[in-house]
C-alpha cells in the first residue's frame, strides 16, 4: 500500500454513493487507492480533453468567469499606477537627487549638469526599469557599483578631460556612495508604502498545492513584497487548499479573460495539475498584457537566486521576460528596419532592375512581381512581394502548394533566384511600409497557417511578432521542406530571447547563407 503526500492527494471525485457506502459499515476497511498520483493526473487530463472537445463543438463564445462578490471594484488605469510604477519612479527621483548633490559638491572644471545627466541616463535609469519583489540595496551593490563607476569615470573624462585620474576616481566613488544612499532611501520608503493596499499588486497563483499555499501565506505575512493575494487558480485543486481560507477558482483555459476581468497585476506559477504544454499556450496568449509573470522553478530548494531572478520570502522565482513589443529596443528595431530597408532598396536598385528585366525576358506574358497573401504579427494578412520564379496555373495553386523546388516549371533563372534568395528582395518594400521586419519568423500562407496551427505545438505562437525577411529558423537551414516542429521551436526561441544583438547575428549569418547559395 502506498502513501500519499498531502500536496498530491486527489479530491474525492466518486460522489455521494461512495461516501454512503463508506458510512454503511465500520467493519469494512477503508481501501486506499493503489496509485494516487496517476489517478489525479488522469483526471486532470480528462477534464482538459473534455474542455477542449466542448470548445471545438461550441457555437457560442464561452462566457467569462464571473467576479467574486467580495472582490474590490474594478480599478482604473490611473488607480493601478502607484502599485505598478511608483516604486521605480521614486527610486529614479531619489537617486538622481543624491547624484546631483554629489556632482555639485565635486571639485572639477567640467559642467556638472552634463555629467549628472549622463550618469542618470546611463547608470540610474537602466537599473530601475523593473521593480523587484525583494528590495535589498546590498543585493544590487555588485552590479550597481560596476555600472556607476564605469559611467561616472567616462562622463568625467569626456566632459572635463583636464581632470586627473585620481580626482575622477574619487568623484566616481562619491557618486557611487550617493547612489547607494539614494537607493537605500527609496527602498525604505517603498517597503513602507507597499504595506498599504493602494500600493500592492493584485496577484494570482496558478496551482493549489503546498507550494502555492506557502506563496500566498508569504504574501500575507510579508506585505513589503507588494503582492496582494487575490486567488489560487486551478481546475483540480488539492484538498489542503480547498479546506483553507484561500479562495480557489477554476482556470478553465481562460487565463487571459481572467486577468483582464479581474485586473491582475502579477501571476505566480506554482505546481498544478495542468500539463505544461497547455499552460505554456495560455501564458503566451498573455504576452502583451500588462502583468508580470513569475515561475517557481522545479526543485527550487536547490536553485540559487541570480541575475533576473527574484524571491518571495525564501522561495526563488524566475521572472518571465516581458513581451518585446513593450520595450524601447523593439521600437528602435522597427524604425531601423524601415530605414535599412529603404537604404537597401536605393543601393540595390540596379540589381533589382536587372533581375526584373531578366524575369520579364524569361516570360513576357507573366508579371515580374508575384503577390501572395501571408500572415504576419497578430494574424494580420498582407500582400507579400517576390520576384516570379515560375508561372502558377492558378491563384489557388500558389496558395495551397507547399513546395515548388522540384517543379519542372521552375526554369534556370527561377532556380538561381531561389537558390540565392534574390527572389525575396522585393520584400524590402514590405519592410519599409511596415508589413514585415528585417528579422522575424518567416510569414506563411493562411491555408498552411490554419493547417499547422492545429497540428504543430507552438506554431500559432510564432505570430506574436511580425514576420521577417530572414529569421533564426531560416539561418539554421529550416526553410522549404524542413521540419515544421523545429521551425516553430526556433521561431519561438527567437521571440523569447530577442535582442538587437540577436538580430545583428541573424543578419550576418543571412549574408553568409546568400553567398553560399544555401537558400530555398
Amino acid at each position: 500500500m502506498t502513501t500519499s503526500h498531502p500536496d498530491t492527494s486527489p479530491i474525492d471525485l466518486r460522489g455521494d454513493n461512495h461516501r454512503g457506502d463508506k458510512r454503511r459499515g465500520a467493519d469494512s476497511p477503508d481501501l486506499e487507492p493503489e496509485n494516487l498520483l496517476p489517478r489525479f493526473a488522469r483526471h486532470a487530463e480528462a477534464v482538459q480533453y473534455a474542455q477542449a472537445a466542448q470548445e471545438a463543438t461550441a457555437t457560442e463564445v464561452t462566457p467569462p468567469i464571473p467576479l467574486r462578490p467580495n472582490i474590490p471594484d474594478p480599478r482604473s488605469r490611473l488607480s493601478r499606477w502607484p502599485a505598478l510604477h511608483l516604486s521605480a519612479v521614486l527610486g529614479i527621483v531619489l537617486e538622481s537627487m543624491f547624484v546631483s548633490l554629489a556632482i555639485a559638491l565635486a571639485p572639477f572644471d567640467g559642467h556638472p549638469v552634463i555629467v549628472t545627466v549622463l550618469i542618470v541616463v546611463f547608470a540610474v535609469l537602466p537599473q530601475r526599469r523593473r521593480q523587484r519583489l525583494t528590495l535589498s540595496m546590498l543585493d544590487d551593490l555588485p552590479l550597481m557599483a560596476a555600472i556607476v563607476l564605469l559611467v561616472s569615470m567616462s562622463a568625467i573624462v569626456i566632459v572635463a578631460p583636464s581632470t586627473t585620474l585620481l580626482t575622477a576616481a574619487l568623484i566616481s566613488l562619491s557618486v557611487l556612495a550617493a547612489t547607494m544612499a539614494g537607493r537605500e532611501a527609496s527602498y525604505f520608503v517603498a517597503r513602507r508604502l507597499r504595506r498599504r493596499p493602494r500600493f500592492q499588486r493584485r496577484t494570482v497563483v496558478i496551482g493549489s498545492g503546498l507550494v502555492a499555499t506557502q506563496l500566498v501565506e508569504s504574501m500575507q505575512s510579508y506585505p513589503e513584497h507588494g503582492l496582494e493575494p487575490h486567488a489560487l487558480l486551478d481546475d483540480s485543486p488539492m484538498p489542503a487548499s480547498v479546506a483553507s481560507h484561500i479562495p480557489v477558482e477554476p482556470l478553465a483555459n481562460q487565463l487571459r479573460t481572467y486577468i483582464d476581468l479581474h485586473q491582475i497585476d502579477t501571476i505566480v506559477i506554482a505546481f498544478s495539475a495542468m500539463r505544461e504544454s497547455a499552460l505554456l499556450t495560455l501564458l503566451r496568449e498573455c504576452d502583451r498584457m500588462d502583468c508580470e509573470i513569475f515561475v517557481v522553478p522545479r526543485l527550487f530548494e536547490f536553485v540559487s537566486v541570480t541575475g533576473e531572478m527574484d524571491r518571495l520570502h525564501a522561495i526563488p522565482l524566475v521572472r518571465i521576460r516581458r513581451d518585446a513589443h513593450r520595450s524601447l529596443a523593439w521600437r528602435i528595431k522597427r524604425v531601423l528596419s524601415s530605414i535599412l530597408a529603404g537604404m537597401a532598396l536605393f543601393i540595390l536598385s540596379p540589381l533589382l532592375l536587372a533581375i526584373a528585366a531578366a524575369v520579364r525576358f524569361s516570360d513576357p506574358s507573366a508579371p515580374v512581381l508575384f503577390k501572395q497573401l501571408r500572415v504576419t504579427g497578430n494574424g494580420q494578412l498582407f500582400a507579400c512581394l517576390k520576384f516570379r520564379s515560375m508561372k502558377p496555373a492558378s491563384r489557388t495553386e500558389s496558395d495551397t502548394t507547399w513546395n515548388i523546388s522540384q517543379d519542372d516549371r521552375v526554369g534556370r533563372l527561377g532556380r538561381f533566384l531561389r537558390k540565392t534568395s534574390l527572389d525575396e528582395l522585393p520584400q524590402l518594400w514590405n519592410i519599409m511600409v511596415g508589413d514585415m521586419d528585417l528579422v522575424g519568423p518567416r510569414p506563411e500562407r493562411p491555408h498552411f497557417v490554419d493547417k499547422f496551427t492545429t497540428e504543430i505545438p507552438g506554431y500559432s505562437a510564432r505570430h506574436r511578432v511580425p514576420g521577417g525577411l530572414t529569421g533564426w529558423a531560416a539561418v539554421h537551414g529550416l526553410r522549404g521542406d524542413t521540419s515544421l516542429k523545429d521551425r516553430a521551436l526556433y521561431d519561438n526561441f527567437y521571440i523569447e530571447n530577442w535582442s538587437l544583438w540577436l538580430d545583428v547575428k541573424i543578419l550576418l549569418r543571412t549574408v553568409l547563407s546568400v553567398l553560399r547559395r544555401t537558400g530555398g
